[in-house]
């Protein structure tokens, strides 16, 4: 009967959503705890933690991420796409601030902090121009982002469930972000090893105008990246279970 009771205690948790008891909870309202407290869910848990539908942050896959595409009447010069896309470093970001973490909903909610390394990893198709000179190529790449500060504003909305409880839709999801450094390895640039290294030697050295190209794209996919992170999230915990009663 004991091991019987277990499962189904194990099984409610697993199905309702609900931080383990090591996960403190905080008052609603108080965003000093609640910065700390999505900050030790990351340490702790950088392999996801399926009760409350939070997946494997230590390394992360997407499919088809457009970084820079040319269009009539726009600035950019340079189409550059990721075919597949593995994104490593979000289990080490530090949430330094939280804010409208209040009861109600619907909210604005807003997260920042700073992740110290973000690392880039797919097989990469571009062409078009960089730093004024032609380029083309199609490979492996490896993109280093250093010291990436992030403040991101989430739209939060209500959803009212069966089961009597509240749950955060997040509707929209809008970050800046601010690098101190980037390292880039793009291989077989022009089908040319000397010129591949070359180009990169270049871009590295100029690597804040290379910010500059891609910081729209880049900062697109982590806005895509952490409203797919929170959905999952707040789809299985419920608003109200996040807080202290």
């Amino acid at each position: 009967m004991g091991l019987t009771l277990f499962i189904v205690c194990l099984w409610v948790a697993l199905v309702l959503g609900q931080l383990p008891p090591e996960i403190e909870k905080c008052e609603a309202g108080d965003s000093i705890c609640v910065a700390e407290t999505i900050t030790r869910i990351l340490r702790l848990f950088p392999k996801g933690l399926s009760s409350i539908g939070l997946e494997a942050l230590e390394s992360i896959s997407f499919e088809d991420v457009v970084v820079s595409q040319i269009e009539p009447g726009d600035p950019a010069t340079l189409d550059l796409r990721f075919h597949n896309l593995t994104v490593r470093g979000f289990a080490d970001a530090t949430v330094a601030e939280a804010k409208g973490f209040d009861a109600e909903l619907p909210r604005v909610l807003e997260l920042s902090g700073w992740i110290p390394l973000l690392k880039l990893d797919g097989f990469y198709e571009m062409h078009g121009s960089l730093l004024t000179m032609p380029i083309q190529g199609k490979g492996h790449a490896l993109v280093e982002i250093k010291e990436c500060r992030f403040r991101c504003k989430l739209r939060a909305l209500e959803q009212l469930r069966g089961d009597g409880g509240r749950y955060a839709e997040i509707a929209k999801v809008k970050c800046l972000l601010d690098v101190q450094g980037i390292h880039l390895n793009f291989e077989n640039l022009f089908d040319n090893p000397e010129l591949s290294h070359a180009m990169n030697d270049v871009a590295n050295a100029k690597w804040l105008e290379i910010w500059h190209t891609l910081r729209k794209g880049i900062t697109s996919a982590v806005d895509r990246l952490v409203e797919s992170i929170l959905n999952k999230v707040t789809s299985k915990l419920s608003y109200d279970d996040f807080y202290r009663v």
